[in-house]
């Protein structure tokens, strides 16, 4: 049996810390999908050189590819295998997952410029937002986020503190998706993402490289645990021609 050490790989820790080996299994055959490895035969191994090559079970493969297949990344086809779809050429983003960006684009450099940081106290807006009382303490972090040096999204994301102690700069600028998830161990349940179009504002729009009032795809996720608690709310705005959405449909 073939076994790589999760060190070696970067793939099911971080920080020292254990996380899913289905997810991890996932982001690392993104990666080898993004390097082209399979451009030749466009197939996945096997379930079973899978299983031996990262010393899972065929549960975790089905799972990872099943994720991949939500992805649009991949596609099984009945009796032959799983098939690696026609890459896309430029900056686009799956519908169907909530990674974050880091996520999105393996094998590509990507930043995130912190534009405020703070510990808040919920007002009643925030709190219907949230799902939590007023006064509740809600760190807010604003970034600009780049892919390869391209402005991609202004965000502006939400986190309430009974779940995310603690965020610092440090934090803020890399992916926080890996943080909470792998750092702080929570357990995620699902996201409600609701997708439309909005007009920038001052800071976005300058942030962004674009002119205020300019037309923009806005995503909103509301993150929640595997309890049903949310905790986290997102507001993304994109830069119209820096940024293209996908998503994986089945026909029947």
């Amino acid at each position: 049996m073939i076994l790589i050490h999760p060190h070696e790989l970067g793939l099911f820790c971080y920080h020292g810390h254990m996380v899913t080996k289905q997810r991890g299994l996932a982001m690392e055959l993104r990666k080898r999908i993004a390097s082209g490895e399979f451009s030749v035969t466009n197939k996945l191994p096997t379930e079973d050189r899978l299983m031996e090559r990262y010393g899972v079970s065929r549960y975790c493969v089905r799972g990872a590819i099943a994720e991949l297949t939500a992805a649009g990344e991949v596609f099984p086809v009945c009796g032959s295998g799983v098939f690696v779809r026609e890459r896309r050429d430029g900056n686009y983003l799956p519908l169907g997952t909530s990674y974050g960006i880091s996520a999105d684009f393996p094998g590509r450099r990507v930043t995130s410029e912190v534009r405020e940081l703070a510990l808040v106290r919920a007002d009643a807006r925030l709190a219907l937002r949230m799902r939590c009382d007023e006064g509740d303490r809600v760190w807010r972090v604003v970034r600009l986020r780049r892919v390869d040096g391209l402005p991609i999204s202004y965000e502006t994301a939400c986190y309430l503190k009974e779940f995310v102690p603690y965020i610092g700069e440090d934090v803020a600028g890399g992916s926080l998706y890996s943080y909470v998830h792998d750092d702080l161990g929570l357990r995620f349940g699902f996201v409600d993402k609701t997708v439309y179009l909005d007009r920038l504002d001052a800071s976005a729009a300058g942030s962004l490289g674009l002119r205020e009032g300019d037309p923009s795809i806005c995503v909103e996720d509301d993150a929640f645990l595997s309890n049903g608690r949310l905790f986290n709310s997102s507001r993304s705005l994109y830069h119209s021609a820096n940024a293209r959405f996908y998503s994986a449909a089945p026909m029947r």
